[in-house]
């Protein structure tokens, strides 16, 4: 399986977020999937209302691809902190890719495994606020 995060953003955390999401999930993807033949690619675009960009997801069975492309407004994001956006950020991914799973078979993938394998890999990393039900404000202070 090959799976990766990119973005396209106009500011905020995002990119620094959707960094920190891959470098701890597409390891542990990868090693226990590696005999799994599809493409799972996640965009993150945090770009002006203005450019009304709609996020879409896509399985292209030719290719054994599955495009999942996330559009949030910059707007929302500004106004959040870090910890709020990870937390956000973390929440509509989940949700997205539960919706694209759901909705196609993919040879290979049992979805609710998988989104348990996300989640579980999710509480283990330090970085807090990744599919939690709440914002845990104390993720982000520096001492």
């Amino acid at each position: 399986m090959v799976f990766r995060i990119v973005t396209d953003t106009a500011g905020s955390h995002i990119k620094e977020l959707a960094k920190e999401l891959s470098g701890f999930l597409e390891p542990k993807i990868t090693k226990k999937y590696s005999n799994i033949d599809v493409s799972i690619l996640i965009a993150f675009r945090c770009l002006p209302e203005s450019y009304n960009r709609k996020t879409f997801i896509r399985y292209q069975k030719k290719d054994r691809c599955l495009i999942i492309d996330i559009s949030v407004k910059l707007e929302d994001y500004t106004e959040m902190y870090k910890v709020e956006q990870r937390f956000h950020l973390g929440n509509i991914f989940i949700e997205y890719l539960k919706q694209a799973l759901e909705n196609r078979s993919i040879a290979g993938i049992d979805s609710k495994v998988f989104i348990e394998d996300i989640l579980k890999w999710g509480s283990e990393t330090n970085a807090g606020n990744w599919f939690c039900n709440e914002i845990d404000w104390s993720s982000d202070v520096e001492w």
